[in-house]
Parts: structure tokens; C-alpha cells; sequence
């Protein structure tokens, strides 16, 4: 997966939990599993994120072979 569609799929997880909150107040145990699992979609994206981030940094800092 590129950095770009992480970054995609993250943006549609966090409007989703908010359009969750926003479109089912009356379901109130439906609404909670979305969230919870909306939430964990955002969770580990934001980690891949991170990680890919760090370890691009981390390659680009690598001392010259000699």
C-alpha cells in the first residue's frame, strides 16, 4: 500500500466515525461497533503512517558505504 492511500483510507475512517456519530443516534449499539471498529481501522492506519514515515527518514539518514 503507498503513503498516499493510507493516508486516503485514513481520511475516509475518521468522516466515517464521525458521520456514524451524527447519523445513527438512535441505534445506539450500532453505532458503537462502528465506531469501536472504525476506530481500529484509523488506529492502525495512523501507525502504518508512522512507521513508514520513520523508516523513510531512517533510510535516508543511512551513512555513505565505503
Amino acid at each position: 500500500m503507498t503513503l498516499g492511500t493510507a493516508i486516503l483510507l485514513l481520511a475516509v475512517a475518521i468522516i466515517g466515525i464521525v458521520l456514524t456519530c451524527k447519523c445513527l443516534r438512535n441505534k445506539r449499539a450500532l453505532r458503537i461497533i462502528c465506531i469501536v471498529l472504525l476506530s481500529l481501522i484509523a488506529l492502525v492506519l495512523a501507525g502504518y503512517i508512522g512507521l513508514t514515515i520513520f523508516f523513510v527518514d531512517a533510510v535516508s539518514r543511512q551513512p555513505p558505504i565505503s
